[in-house]
Formats: C-alpha cells, sequence, structure tokens
C-alpha cells in the first residue's frame, strides 16, 4: 500500500490499539485484569469497572458520554435517562431492552442496570447512539471508543478505520497463531506482541551499523497532534567521518548539508546505543530482515531522485493538533497544493510560504506567496513564490506497494503531501 494507507492504518492502530466488533469475550470478570476504557486515546476511569457478562461488555454510562460532550438528565421517579448534544437526542429506559437515538428505535443487548447505584447499558449502544467506533482489543483487554470527529481529523471514514483495523486484526491473529504453535489465542486471554519481522518488508540492502551512510527517515504518530500535527517524520543522515545530522536539512536534500553550516555531530555506536557528541543518545539496531531502527522508529533509505521530474495534479497534506473531539481548542487542517507540468503551483493558503525552516528570505504571509514556479533538483524542491520567497525542502518520492516510486505520493520537508484519490 503506499505511504498515506500505512500513515492511516498506524493512526488507526496507535489510537485504537487493536481491533474488532465487541462483546466477543466469554471469560468472566473475575478471571481477566480489569478493562481498560478510552475515548481518542484518553483513559476514562469508573466507579463501577466494565465487565463481561454472556458475551456482552457492560459499561458505565455517564463518564463515557460526559467525556464526549453528551450531557445526560436523570428521571429516578421513571427510571428513565435523556441525552443531548448538538441534534442528537437519546432516551434510555432501567430495564428496558430498547432505547430511541433521534426517534429512532435501537435495540439492547442487555438492559440498561444500576449497579451501585451507577447506571450500566451494552458498549455497543455507546456506538450506535454517537456514530462512534468502538472497538475491542482481546490481546490487552481494552476498549477503544474513536469518535466521528478524531476520524475527521485523520482525513479517513468509519469505513476505511473498519477495513484497515480488519487487515490489522487478521495479521495480528495470524502472529498470534505462530506465536502460540498454531494455536489461536483464548478470547480474552492474553498473547505476547508479535515478531517484529511479519510487519517489514526488507530492503535491498540490509543496513549495516559499522558502515552506515545516507539519509534515513521513519514515521511516528503524534495522538494528541501537539508535537507535529498527528504525524511526525524522523531523518537521520548519516555522512563520512562517522557524522550525522538529526532531523530535516536546513536547505533541502542531504546533498545540501554542509556541516561548515549546519550542526553535524560526531558519532559512535556501542551495545545498541548511538552516541552524539553533543551529549544526545538513540537506541539503534538493525532488525531480522535488515532495516535500521533508531530510537524504536523503523526506518527506509531515501531514494535518490534522477533527471528532473515534475509533478502533476493536486496533492494534499492533513493534520490537526490537539485531541479531536476532547479538547475544545482543537483543530484539523488541509494544505492543498496544486502542481503543473509546466513547472508552476499554487496553493489554496500561505502556509508553505510562511514556514519557517531556516531558508526563508520573507515570512510574509500575502497572496503573492499562493503561487510561483518549482524545480526539483536532486532530493531538493525549490518553491520561487511570486512574492519573492525563494523555499527550499527536502524532497523524495514514496513507494508504492510495489517498492517503486509512487509521484502521486511525495514528502515535502517534514510533511507528506498525496494525491487523494479515494
Amino acid at each position: 500500500m503506499i505511504l498515506r494507507k500505512w500513515s492511516m492504518l498506524l493512526a488507526i492502530v496507535a489510537v485504537l490499539l487493536s481491533v474488532p466488533v465487541v462483546g466477543t469475550v466469554q471469560a468472566s470478570a473475575t478471571e481477566q485484569s480489569p478493562i481498560k476504557v478510552y475515548i481518542d486515546k484518553s483513559r476514562i476511569h469508573f466507579n463501577v469497572d466494565p465487565y463481561l457478562e454472556n458475551g456482552t461488555t457492560l459499561v458505565q454510562l455517564r463518564p463515557l458520554f460526559e467525556a464526549m460532550g453528551i450531557v445526560l438528565d436523570w428521571k429516578p421517579e421513571s427510571g428513565v435517562i435523556e441525552g443531548k448534544k448538538g441534534s442528537l437526542r437519546l432516551v434510555l429506559t432501567i430495564g428496558s431492552k430498547q432505547a430511541t437515538v433521534n426517534g429512532k428505535t435501537v435495540q439492547l443487548e442487555t438492559a440498561a442496570r444500576i449497579v451501585d447505584g451507577n447506571t450500566l447499558v451494552p458498549l455497543r449502544f455507546i456506538g450506535e447512539a454517537t456514530g462512534a467506533l468502538v472497538v475491542w482489543d482481546p490481546y490487552s483487554q481494552e476498549i477503544t471508543i474513536m469518535t466521528e470527529q478524531m476520524l475527521a481529523s485523520l482525513g479517513i471514514t468509519k469505513k476505511d478505520a473498519e477495513k484497515a483495523i480488519a487487515d490489522y486484526l487478521a495479521s495480528k491473529e495470524q502472529g498470534s497463531k505462530t506465536d502460540n504453535g498454531g494455536k489461536k489465542p483464548e478470547p480474552g486471554g492474553k498473547t505476547e506482541g508479535r515478531n517484529e519481522a511479519d510487519d517489514e518488508i526488507a530492503p535491498a540492502v540490509k543496513a549495516d551499523l559499522n558502515d552506515l551512510k545516507g539519509m534515513y527517515f521513519g514515521i511516528r504518530m503524534d495522538v494528541t497532534g501537539y508535537e507535529c500535527g498527528g504525524t511526525c517524520w524522523d531523518f537521520y543522515t548519516f555522512l563520512p567521518d562517522g557524522k550525522v545530522v538529526v532531523g530535516e536539512p536546513e536547505k533541502g536534500g542531504p546533498e545540501t548539508i554542509d556541516c561548515s553550516k549546519q550542526a553535524c555531530r560526531t558519532y559512535t555506536i556501542e551495545n545498541g546505543t548511538m552516541k552524539l557528541n553533543n551529549g544526545e543518545s538513540y537506541p539503534i539496531r538493525v532488525s531480522e530482515k535488515g532495516n535500521l531502527i533508531v530510537n524504536d522508529v523503523l526506518l527506509s533509505p531515501v531514494q535518490p531522485v534522477t533527471g528532473s521530474p515534475t509533478l502533476e495534479g493536486a496533492f494534499v497534506h492533513r493534520g490537526y493538533s490537539g485531541m479531536i473531539g476532547i479538547n475544545s481548542a482543537s483543530s484539523a487542517w488541509e494544505e492543498w497544493i496544486t502542481f503543473k507540468k509546466n513547472g508552476t503551483f499554487e496553493s489554496d493558503n500561505t502556509l508553505m510560504g510562511t514556514v519557517d525552516t531556516g531558508s526563508a528570505t520573507t515570512n510574509s504571509a500575502s497572496a503573492s506567496n499562493k503561487s510561483g514556479a518549482y524545480s526539483i533538483e536532486g532530493n531538493t524542491i525549490v518553491l520561487k513564490f511570486d512574492g519573492g520567497t525563494e523555499k527550499r525542502y527536502l524532497f523524495f518520492f514514496h513507494n508504492d506497494k510495489n517498492g517503486k516510486p509512487n509521484f502521486e505520493d511525495v514528502q515535502i520537508g517534514n510533511r507528506n503531501f498525496y494525491i487523494d484519490r479515494d
């Protein structure tokens, strides 16, 4: 799959932890650890722990709905609970296996009940009432509820997420079978992690810690969105004489690095640790399949760009800040750049022309910084804006599922732009 699909899967897995349809665990609550519940990665705490009863997971209603911004009104004389949020209206009655959501009747697997003064409902009802994606991880005994807002912030649909989760679950289950001698893990039981090699594609040339050279990149998810807008890109460029540049080069691709002007650190590798001369250190190793792993991030070599390629089409970069649906100050955004074969481009905002990476000649956020000319020189893309600003960024193509450069999926600096055809 192309990188954006892989990134989508990473995002889902990072937020959801695992997968499938809830209510499949048969073990009793006394035989397992307390079930943990998250909403968009935020842990929810309860007065009554969730538990399983005849294959149905029961959860405390109020902490979940209030975390999702739903206001509840409890009418003890009639046993009726009403919930409101925007256009959402829901009603359920203690002891009844029916509820209504915006006037539509919803059947419950088990009737809502009172336990120690707290209302418990079937977990499935949470998703049916709110439109959220509700998943159960039998491997770690965790429930995660992903809101529609979070899915939107990741730029994916609920259907996309369900498909990605199903694929991930299938591979994880296959790995569990292997780890357990061909036996499928018991529902609700703990299993060890999968073999790392099951998730990798072997590189054309295996990494050698005694002879590292060239630029590597890796992706890690920023679930809160505060560090780097949802997706972080790590870069390491290994140079001759035992030197390394950590992070994005200041003037473009690795070929632009000048150690007299940019911080190049000498490094040593010993006992699985890369130590830099500024005191920083990173765990480093080579995986069984030969991939370089630094700071627990799987890395791939940046492939050189040859010739003078041109781009064509509308490319999008998506990101977010804050926990969408949880934090009132959160936001999501899209940035579009349309590249043309004649060497010109247009952007729908001024972000590319105003973000300072050390190479901008101006930070003016004027309309003239929305268009200009571009050229690709090796692993550097040069953007010359009509207003006079010139920006130089790291550039390379991401590979498709066949390992070939995908001209619709590119890296520009620390951002991934792609043509969205879904």
